[in-house]
């Protein structure tokens, strides 16, 4: 299991949480997505044999948010 540390730009409620939160889960590989809203990043445990960070932050732009 590896971990990554995602900036996520433009959450601004718990409801853009949720959604990058689901969005993160639904990749395959993925085993839990952490989304902090205040600290504006997502913190992701996944199984680096089956995906890669680049697909974890493609998931977060395909929810409607920037990565950096």
């Amino acid at each position: 299991m590896a971990t990554t540390t995602i900036k996520v730009q433009g959450m601004t409620c718990n409801h853009c949480v949720m959604r990058v939160a689901k969005a993160l889960k639904a990749v395959p590989g993925v085993q839990d997505a952490k989304v902090d809203l205040q600290k504006a990043e997502a913190v992701v445990s996944y199984d680096d044999a089956k995906v890669s960070p680049q697909k974890l932050s493609v998931a977060v732009v395909e929810a409607g948010y920037k990565v950096g």
